[in-house]
């Protein structure tokens, strides 16, 4: 089986795995959420990416049909151990919100 890059953190992986099931209305204020730690953590990691003009064309992950989402999530991908704990714990958290 082929693993994805996120994996490799079991907790990230859950909450991200979770997140995809997540209603559309609170997708925003979550991914928002994780993008204000980012750029707190590590802008420059943001600065790496540009969000290719054709993503609208684009299905094969459920992150890539948002721009935003795409610069997230490929954004983490290069993240240290200690940035992508603090987003599984922020996901945690925000997961544990929705659901009461």
């Amino acid at each position: 089986m082929k693993k994805r890059w996120y994996d490799k953190d079991k907790r990230l992986a859950k909450q991200l795995d979770a997140f995809m099931k997540v209603h559309p209305k609170y997708r925003y204020t979550i991914i928002q959420g994780i993008l204000d730690i980012i750029k707190h953590s590590d802008q420059d990691i943001l600065n790496r990416f540009v969000v290719p003009s054709d993503i609208e064309k684009w299905s094969r992950r459920w992150y890539d049909d948002e721009p935003m989402f795409w610069l997230v999530i490929n954004s983490l991908k290069y993240a240290k151990e200690k940035l992508l704990k603090e987003v599984a714990s922020y996901m945690e958290e925000q997961m544990q919100l929705i659901v009461k």
